[in-house]
């Protein structure tokens, strides 16, 4: 049988010399067997508390801003993919998002004219009009800090937990090294009632909160900032969805397509999907932040992954039914050909048509070529 349930991991037993060995043990599970887990947030070196509150409520105060507040930070008006989504304007797996959402990311300069096009995903974000929410970009550039330190701790555990040194990922990372987040609001089916798609033509009849897709980046890690239960669901490799729990002051931990490529497949990217809220439920806000790699990464995966590992993988894969979620088209990373940001790069261009559209349109039709809604 494949997972039934996602794992619930302490992160503070991983300090532990008594407990870090079990610790590895249930982390290797995750990373290979479901690419899923709840983990308890450690203050000592992640955000605390205060700082989800914080997050949350800038959130809140940020999608309750007039509309023309929000569109001027569209991320239209941004090549780097950063800034604001309106709601209903973004496809996965051929059908609408029914979310709305700003893009936001480790403040860096834009790339210069003769560097390679994909670079363009990393640069400059578009902060909202500070005289209108003015501790919005101190607080989400705290988040990010604090997220990055975590993000990077947990990533050196990943690295142990499939028999490898600490640092066998360190070579992917740049100095600066950007990372991605976002804030995102689903309202529930009672406010999406008379809605209509920006992207598509398609209704909120379709459930889809964001469609079913694996991510792109390393590792993701979302704050599920109110209490709603049954939106997030992971598929397992039979094709049950497994609802993932909504437990406080603990962050979902998932496997990106770039960790699946480095490890020759032991940490699997697994799809997931969001649900639209129930009538009368509010609005759901998530909060993911996406731990990312070197752009210019093109070197191969990690090599002397212990055989016990690889033999894990094995067994797993055994498992999987082909007729698992179809997921529509996505790029996925192959770091032994081009760089990782080549196809990061064009599934951020499948994904937000209008801005690419604007920015890059050749790019967009070479892109729509290799797939059909």
């Amino acid at each position: 049988m494949s997972f039934q349930e996602i794992p619930i991991l302490d992160l503070r037993q991983a300090f532990n010399p008594e407990t870090k060995a079990e610790f590895l043990h249930q982390l290797r599970n995750a990373m290979i067997n479901v690419g899923f887990l709840l983990l308890n947030h450690y203050e000592e070196v992640g955000p605390t508390e205060a700082d989800l509150a914080a997050i949350k409520l800038q959130a809140e105060e940020f999608f309750a801003l007039p509309n023309e507040v929000k569109l001027g930070c569209e991320m239209k008006n941004s090549r780097h993919f950063l800034g604001y989504t309106r709601l209903a304007n973004e496809i996965t797996a051929s059908h609408t998002d029914w979310r709305e959402q700003i893009d936001l990311a480790t403040e860096l300069p834009p790339p210069s004219e003769d560097e390679p096009i994909y670079r363009n995903i990393e640069g400059p974000n578009l902060w909202p009009d500070s005289s209108k929410i003015p501790n919005f970009r101190p607080t989400v550039e705290e988040y990010i800090s604090k997220m990055t330190r975590l993000s990077t701790v947990v990533r050196k555990l990943v690295s142990e937990s499939i028999g490898l040194d600490s640092s066998a990922f360190d070579g992917y990372f740049k100095e600066n090294q950007q990372c991605k987040m976002k804030l995102i609001s689903y309202p529930d089916k009672s406010a999406l009632a008379s809605s209509k798609s920006v992207a598509l033509d398609d209704t909120p009849s379709t459930g889809q909160g964001v469609g079913p897709h694996r991510d792109s980046d390393l590792l993701t890690y979302i704050f599920q900032a109110t209490d709603h239960k049954d939106s997030l669901q992971v598929q397992n490799f039979q094709g049950k969805w497994i609802t993932v729990p909504n437990i406080p002051n603990h962050l979902v931990v998932n496997n990106g397509q770039t960790l699946e490529a480095i490890t020759q497949g032991v940490c699997k990217a697994t799809i997931h999907r969001v649900l639209i809220p129930e009538p009368g439920s509010s609005t759901r806000i998530s909060i993911p932040f996406f731990q990312t790699i070197d752009l210019d990464c093109y070197k191969t995966a990690v090599q002397n992954i212990p055989k016990d590992v690889l033999k894990l993988k094995e067994e797993r894969d055994q498992k999987i039914e082909d007729w698992a979620v179809d997921v529509g088209f996505q790029f996925q990373p192959d770091v032994e050909k081009e760089p990782v940001g080549y196809a990061v790069f064009r599934n951020r261009i499948k994904s937000h048509q209008d801005v690419a559209k604007k920015w890059y349109p050749n790019i967009l039709k070479q892109v729509l070529q290799e797939y059909s809604y």
